[in-house]
């Protein structure tokens, strides 16, 4: 073991859950920022960029638990694994590549600027680069057979067990009874409010579209995120705090982990602080509703990537009334109190701890 990596395994072992979001936070921005801010031309190579800054979290979880065990682990790779990883995010970025049902529109990515379209004229050194993304992805789903026993028990629950696939139906399902309901608040209360776009357009359009989304962002553009914040950081931290805490300060972190895709205009224009802030109401919620997720399953990765897929998809289709973020919030309340979120030791920790 190198001296580098000495020091870099030593503070994972000591700060374990701080080694963590700084890895994190260094390999996000320093994509994103390049992303956003330097690179004007091409298009694929901007989105390249964007894509791999956000394995930041995974990328972040998977070093840290491999510098836990030393250099040997480090470098083994379990194939099987990675060919599922590398295989689900070739599809994802086809999808892109040939804008299926419209995934790319700047109405159906982040933001206005349209950063998730990959223009069939892109040159051949970005298809290059883009092979990177892929093999990020095989490198975060090969730690599901790593040799490694601490690394294999974190992130088994990326795939689903039984249990997993029944409970993805209601998954599915609530952020649209959430919404929907909450239209229908709005209208007994006289309440005016955009209509929502799955009135505008047939089923035949959004329900197929919003299927696609939902399998582009739990692959790439977010739901890939929950490998790290869910997988890793919550048990981290959960060995010594409640999931209460726990789900607060990682609600925090991961909003500010944002800040380039804010600054940069992703999220609209406007003051940086205030879009923060405003993101931080729904974020933080959100944070309380995965941390219950994954701890109700023993660790289900599964089911807080497809709750996340969930949320950015179909929060665009079937949301219309403010009232959704006062439902939300008191859905959330009602979690807290029910599992009586404020007990250490009440959160779930792999195995391998």
């Amino acid at each position: 073991m190198t001296r580098k990596t000495k020091i870099l395994a030593s503070s994972a072992q000591e700060q374990p859950a701080v080694f963590m979001v700084l890895v994190t936070y260094v390999w996000t921005w320093s994509f994103w920022f390049t992303s956003l801010n330097l690179v004007t031309d091409p298009q694929g190579l901007k989105l390249t960029l964007f894509l791999l800054g956000g394995f930041g979290p995974a990328i972040g979880g998977v070093l840290t638990l491999r510098l836990q065990s030393g250099e040997r682990e480090v470098r083994k790779i379990a194939m099987g694994g990675f060919l599922v990883g590398a295989g689900l995010a070739l599809m994802a970025l086809a999808m892109f590549r040939f804008d299926v049902l419209g995934v790319t529109s700047p109405k159906n990515g982040p933001g206005a600027l349209g950063i998730l379209r990959f223009p069939a004229d892109s040159p051949i050194y970005v298809y290059v680069l883009m092979s990177l993304v892929v093999l990020v992805s095989g490198f975060v789903f090969s730690s599901i057979q790593s040799s490694n026993k601490r690394l294999r028990s974190y992130f088994a629950g990326l795939l689903p067990d039984g249990k997993a696939l029944l409970l993805a139906i209601p998954v599915i399902l609530f952020f649209p009874a959430l919404l929907i309901s909450s239209n229908y608040l709005a209208d007994l209360l006289d309440m005016d409010y955009p209509q929502p776009s799955y009135l505008q357009d047939p089923m035949s359009i959004w329900l197929p579209l919003m299927f696609v989304k939902m399998f582009t962002v739990a692959i790439l553009t977010g739901g890939n995120e929950e490998h790290g914040w869910r997988g890793v950081l919550q048990p981290l931290l959960q060995r010594s705090m409640s999931p209460l805490l726990v789900a607060l300060i990682i609600g925090v972190i991961w909003e500010l982990w944002h800040l380039p895709l804010v600054v940069g205009g992703i999220y609209g224009e406007g003051n940086a602080a205030l879009i923060v802030i405003g993101r931080m109401l729904a974020i933080v919620p959100m944070a309380f509703l995965l941390a219950t997720i994954y701890n109700s399953t023993r660790g289900s990765i599964f089911l807080c990537v497809l709750c996340h897929a969930c949320m950015n998809s179909q929060f665009a289709l079937f949301g219309g009334s403010e009232l959704a973020n006062l439902v939300g919030i008191l859905v959330v309340i009602a979690l807290i109190v029910g599992l009586r979120m404020w007990r250490r030791g009440s959160g779930f920790v792999p195995s391998g701890d």
